[in-house]
Order: structure tokens, then sequence, then C-alpha cells
């Protein structure tokens, strides 16, 4: 029987709203930089935790309002629609000064955006103040004296100028508190604990009391905000002629005025509690994976009482999940025009996690789950992300959904594996309680949901470590030999562990590569500690501490370890060309000696210019992971092993550091600074992503690259992993075709698998996108660690895509 699902139709509105979403270029909007510019230079003298949370009461007594045609769900960054606001507190605004003055920003191809003569004299004004008082100035004041003897090194994003320009995001924060209890009653246990404290500060009591006053004013300015906007849209009923749609304003403005202060009555309040907490997270930090963790769980009581009840139509209920999946697809961030080869598509990994189970075990899909794949599937939007958690009791309908919704949206939804991911969270000191309450941070990053501080990306800038570099410098005594920019010659970066044409064993050279691993990891948590001590004062998010478990109770604020739990992650990059290098080198050198460790050597320093022959041996001879060949996937075991042992031995302020293999696109853009490998790779070619094998090296089918992958348990990589698949759309077009790859899906988790995340499309389609962009502009594809509109992609990644295995069951 097929039990293909079925798709129920978009209102007409939506579909309007929908249109708009895709029709309308965004714009840079300086509402929020002059205002926050404008309230920094008055309160510059104030603590850290007051003066982030005045700014945000600020904004949100000053920040225009901003409602759409045909909207259920409001609220907005900026002016215009898809508006991007500026963040000139975490790096300044020098990207975006520099890029008007040499008029590079009029000619972006990739996530071009439209900016006003009146934005552009705003940002001008602003750079100077902004240059001395953001927190990358300071954290590079902090900066290690020795880092300097290892900066340019490849292997590391850390930089000796503009280092720690990401914001503080990854994280989700308690959104079923804000919605079940609101701020209101934060707002009255924060005053309270400050009573209290009154005239009996005895130990850190005077952090705990600023921090509760922090709490109180950001608590106070979300209620501003909603009614401000409760307002709006009861003046726009005043005004509506239209019987139906005036009704649906005043309900609106009833439900604006009373969210925040109390707890929500119906889906339509929580569903709008959420998107406003959302966009005021937001609206205080950056937009920067940003992520509304289990989101039907926090909405499935509300739809079913108001099912129950007779206060909506299941049509109208799963117009307001439309309406909500809209609302987040239009929040953009812009950054500089450099990062569209690592993340580019206007995307903002604001994912959702949706089944899995319940804290008692039990399954926890409910009426909303579907919808919110109805939602992805039939809008066909790339943003929000979805992750859905699969255990042994998903129910098949849900599994029907997910994977029609992932034939019309390349890796949407990735598909996470419980019976690894609650172990693994477990491993780091979650409860089990709270390691089955888990969600999907940013890509594919798992995390408690509303009680974590998990810091999955480090300091949201350097979150990567290029793997593949790392062991160039085994090889070649600690020099990465690309060169400087400049032109300066390379310099010693690592250690002096030798060249490869002196070592005598395999074992020699697997030794180098991991002392300079461990030298590499040492550096780069030695300076996201560093980050975390200079910023915890500088950029707290009392905001987001209001809501999340463990931080009223501590008195303290998420980055400074008040979350109830508490880690931080290293994303590694290239494990699949890692591995395949290291297999080459054993292969050719030690074990068949085809050629010396110094012809070897060589070519690599050439770019295997002159060593074409020796490369086809590499290309087509040597064993890659990937192929179910116990040879290669032996030491891409090990590669994994050391990877994780290393890693999962550190420790920061707050807690343990989680090894990850994911890369967001960034093996693309590493694959620029990473001299040839021993894989037969060139300078310039992308990395291997995530824990994926090498872009077409597996040759053997999907089973045989599942029994590769899953060589070992992937409970060790605490800080998740990624693994991309590409089948040809027959491959899915039965009934029974779906079920097989349900099955395959099913075994590789029951082989220890933690994700995995697919395009279900051919190559011939792909080509044709490119030539034809226009008519493929709705052709959403999975990159890596977030989904893309492909037609904005850089071509890099294109390519990349194109080049992946196209397989087929």
């Amino acid at each position: 029987m097929d039990n293909t699902a079925v798709w129920v139709p978009i209102s007409e509105r939506s579909r309007r709203i929908r249109d708009r979403y895709r029709e309308t270029r965004p714009a840079v909007c300086s509402a929020r930089l002059n205002i926050v510019t404008d309230y920094y230079k008055k309160h510059l003298g104030d603590p850290g935790l007051l003066i982030r949370a005045g700014s945000f009461k600020d904004l949100c007594e000053k920040m225009p309002i901003l409602i759409n045609d045909d909207e259920i769900i409001v609220g907005s960054l900026a002016t215009t629609y898809r508006g991007a606001a500026l963040y000139p507190e975490v790096s300044g605004i020098r990207f975006l000064c520099d890029e008007i003055r040499s008029g590079d920003f009029f000619k972006r191809k990739l996530d071009p955006y439209d900016i006003s003569d009146d934005t552009i004299k705003a940002v001008f004004e602003a750079e100077e103040f902004w240059e001395r008082h953001n927190s990358t100035h300071r954290v590079e004041a902090c900066a290690m004296e020795g880092f300097a003897s290892v900066v340019d090194n490849g292997v590391l994003r850390f930089r000796a100028k503009g280092m720690s320009g990401g914001p503080v995001g990854h994280f989700c924060t308690n959104f079923d508190k804000a919605i079940r209890r609101g701020f209101a009653d934060v707002a009255r246990e924060a005053r309270e604990k400050m009573a209290a404290l009154e005239g009996k500060l005895f130990g850190d009591d005077a952090g705990k009391y600023h921090f509760y006053k922090a709490v109180a004013i950001c608590c106070d300015g979300a209620i501003i905000f909603a009614k401000r906007y409760a307002a709006a849209v009861r003046e726009l009923a005043e005004k509506e002629t239209e019987p139906g749609r005036k009704e649906e304003l005043y309900t609106m403005a009833e439900g604006l005025d009373w969210i925040f202060e109390n707890p929500c009555r119906t889906l339509l309040e929580a569903t709008q509690a959420l998107f406003m907490y959302q966009l005021l997270l937001a609206l205080d930090g950056n937009l920067h994976g940003l992520t509304l963790g289990r989101v039907d769980q926090y909405l499935g009581s509300f739809y079913e009482a108001d099912i129950a009840a007779g206060r909506i139509t299941p049509e109208y209920g799963q117009e307001i999940i439309d309406q909500f999946f809209l609302k987040i697809a239009e929040m953009n961030k812009v950054g500089p025009a450099r990062i569209s080869m690592s993340v580019g598509g206007y995307t903002s990994g604001q994912i959702m996690t949706l089944g899995g189970i319940k804290k008692d075990g039990t399954d926890a899909s409910n009426a909303v789950s579907y919808m919110m794949l109805q939602a992805a599937g039939r809008l066909a939007l790339h943003d929000p992300p979805l992750a859905l958690r699969i255990h042994k009791g998903t129910p098949q309908k849900l599994w029907d959904l997910a994977i029609e919704t992932t034939k019309r949206c390349g890796g949407v939804p990735t598909f996470e594996n419980d019976d690894v991911i609650i172990p693994a969270l477990m491993d780091v000191g979650l409860t089990l309680e709270s390691a089955r309450n888990y969600c999907i941070i940013g890509c594919v990053e798992p995390a408690g949901c509303g009680d974590d501080w998990p810091a999955p990306g480090g300091t949201g800038g350097e979150s990567y470590f290029n793997i593949p570099n790392t062991l160039i410098h085994a090889i070649n005594n600690g020099v990465n030999p690309l060169k400087l920019p400049g032109g300066q010659e390379p310099k010693r970066t690592g250690l002096p562990t030798g060249y490869l044409y002196e070592m005598k064993s395999f074992d020699e050279v697997k030794e180098a590569f991991r002392k300079q691993m461990e030298f590499f990891v040492d550096w780069h948590v030695s300076m996201t500690n560093m980050f975390e001590y200079a910023t915890r004062d500088i950029i707290p998010v009392p905001l987001a501490s209001a809501m999340m478990d463990g931080c009223m109770e501590k008195g303290k604020d998420v980055m400074s370890g008040g979350a109830r739990f508490n880690s931080t992650g290293i994303a590694g990059v290239g494990i699949g060309t890692a591995a395949d290098s290291l297999t080459a080198i054993k292969y050719l050198v030690f074990d068949h000696k085809i050629c010396t460790g110094r012809e070897l050597y060589d070519a690599i320093m050439n770019d295997w210019v002159g060593y074409e022959d020796l490369r086809k041996i590499v290309l087509n001879k040597v064993p890659h992971y990937g192929n179910d060949d116990p040879y290669a996937d032996e030491i891409a075991g090990w590669v994994m092993d050391t990877w994780c042992e290393i890693v999962n031995s550190k420790t920061g302020p707050r807690g343990r550091y989680k090894a990850g293999a994911w890369s967001v696109a960034r093996h693309v853009a590493e694959g620029l600074v990473t001299v040839a490998t021993p894989d037969g790779r060139k300078l310039g070619d992308p990395l291997s992503d995530g824990i994926s094998p090498k872009q077409g090296a597996d040759v053997n089918g999907p089973t045989a690259v599942l029994k590769s992958v899953a060589v070992r348990n992937h409970r060790q990589f605490r800080n998740g992993t990624l693994l991309n698949m590409r089948f040809h759309p027959s491959s899915l077009s039965t009934y029974e075709d779906k079920q097989k790859f349900k099955a395959l899906i099913q075994t590789y988790f029951e082989m220890g698998g933690m994700e995995m995340q697919f395009n279900i499309i051919s190559t011939d389609t792909l080509y044709e996108a490119q030539k034809k962009p226009d008519e493929y502009k709705d052709l959403v594809v999975r990159v890596a660690g977030f989904s893309a509109y492909f037609v904005e992609l850089h071509p890099a990644l294109q390519t990349e895509i194109i080049r992946r295995t196209e397989l087929s069951l």
C-alpha cells in the first residue's frame, strides 16, 4: 500500500507572503545601529550586565514597528521586509564600511543587499566609535603573547587581527518557560531575589544582585515590545473594513497584550510568543545559530486544546505554523562578502527540532510535528532548517512525511539518532531526563533544550579546526608551506616533528600527526578560554539567561556558567581528506613501496605537477575511506579516535570540551588555504565535509559508505557529526523504494551512526540549474551544515555538491 504523504493546500495569503519572501531583495537597516550607538555613548561606564540589559530595553522602547500585509504572526528586526539589522558591539562595522568605500558592496553577486544613503551615512558616523569599543578589540588586547608565534598556521581560524568576530549564538534557551510562564513572573522572581539581598551582599552576592537586576530590566523590555506591537495591530484593526480580518486583528492584538505578562492560552498566542522571543534574542545579540529547540513539544498541546475546544480548524492551525516558518525565513543578517563561500543563500541557522522521545522515554511526536514538515515541504523553505529525532518507536506516518519532505527540500529535515545522541550528552554530564529532551543547535550539534550553554562553535567565529593542515605540519617539520598574505615566506607555526622523507615507519607519521594535533588543539582551547574570560563581562546575555534553567537558581549569566549544564565544542574539518592522505602514505611509501617518502613529499610540495602518474595511482589504486575497505577504514577510525580523544580531554571555564565533525560549508573555503595533500587533492580543492568520505571517492554504493563511516561509534563525537549523501531521484520513485531508504537510515543508526542528511537530486538536474537559474530558483539543496537555494550559492559550493557521488538503492 502506498502511504505517500498528502500535501495540504497553502492559503492564498500565506502564498502571497511566500512570493514576497522570494521576490524581495533584503536591505540593510540602520535603526538598531542608531539606537545602540546612542545608548552606549551615554552609558559606556555601566557594568557589562547592566549596559546590555539597558541597551536591550532601549531597543524594545524605540525600534520602529513593522507589520506587513496578510500577517497573523508579527514582529521585525528592521524597518523593511527582510531587512537586516547591524550589530556593532561584537566586531564593529568595519567590514561594511570597507566594502562600501571600495564599491564591492554594490557589486555583490551572492547575498546582495540594498542600502540607502541615510543608512550609509549612519554607518560611517558610527564607525570610529565602534572601532574602539567592540568586543573583538578587547579580545585582541587580552591575547596571549606567545600566540604571535603560531598565527597563520592554517589549522586554526584565530588570527592576529579581527579574531573573535562571531557573536554569541548557537544556543537554545527555555522557550517553553517563556510561553507557559511569561516574562512578568520571571521579573517578579528577579526582584524578589534582589530584595532578599538588599543590605546583605556577602561572597559573590554583588554579582547575583546585578544579574537579577539585568534580568528584570530585560523582562520589562520584552513586555514593552509586545505591547507596542499590540497597540499597532489594534490600530490596524480599527481601520480594517473586512469583518473577518478585523476580528482576527483584534484577536492578535489581545494576544500580544497578554503574552509575556501571562502564560499563553492558544496556539496563536504560543506561536507569537515563541517567534517574538526569538526575534528579541536576535535583536539583542545577533542572528547567529539562534536555535528554537523542540517546537512541536512547545506547541503541540496548544493545538490539541484549540481543536478540542473548536477555537480553530486544522487548516487555520496549519496556516499559523506556515506563517511562523515564513517569519523565521524572513530574518537574515548581513555579513562580509567573503563568508558567502561558507554560508550562502542568506541562511541564518535557526534550526528547529521535532520528533524523538519525551523525558519519560515515550514517543514525542504530535500533530505539530507533521505540520512543521508540511510547512517546509509545501513552502519549499531552507530556513528554518529542521532536525527530525529518530528512535525505535518513530511512527511510520512521520517517516513517510519526512522522506517526502527531504525529496522536496534537500536536507530538510536532517535525521538524528536518539540512541547515540542521548548517551553522548550524558557523557558530557546531562541527566537522562535532560538528554532525552535534547535539541539540535545551529547545524547538527546536539545539546540540552533550555538548560544547556553548549557553545558548540566555541567563540562563534573560530569554530573550525583544519585536520588536513595538521597533517601537513606533521610531515613538513611544523611548517605550513602555503605562502602567507603579502608574499611572506612561510614560518614554523607547529612543532618540529621532522619531514616525511625522514620518517622510517608509518607509526612515526602517526605520532607526528598526533603531536601536531594536540599542540594545535591546546592552542585552540587556550584561545577560546581566553575569549570567554574577556567577553563574559562585555557581552553577557541576560535576556537568554532569564529563561535558561540554572541561571536564576545560581544568580549567574549564561556566559559565566549560569546554565544548568555547560560545555564547549570544536568542529573538525576534513576527516575524510586526512584519513585518505594517511592511507596513501602508508600504502605508497611503507607497505607497497611504490614511491619513496621523498618522492611523495615532493609531489605534494609541487601540487602534483610533474607527478601526474603517481597521482593517478593515488586516485585509482590506493584504498579510499567510504568503500568498506578495512585498509582505509582502520586508518579513518584512528583519525576519528585521535581527534575525539584529544578534544574530549580538554576543559574550559564552564565545563568540558566536545569533539565534532561538521563544517557548515567551511570545507570549501578551507580547501583554498590547504596545500596539496597526499590523497591526490590539489591546492584549492575542497576538503571532505563532516564525517563524509572525500567527494567522489565512494564508489561501492551507499551501504559501503555507511559501513565505513560507522567504523567507530559516534558517541564520542559529543559535538555532533555530519554525513552527506546524494541519491538519484529514481531511488525513491515508489513507496517500496522509500521503505528501503528508511531501512538504510535505520541500519546506519543501529550501527552507531549519529546523523544523516540527503540530497535527492540528479547530477543532470544540478547542471541544468547552473545553466538556467531562473527555472530552478526554488531548488533547495543540502550544502553541509545548512540547506540553501542552489542558485544562490557560490559557484564553488555548487560544484562541490555536483562532485558528490550520485548514489542509488
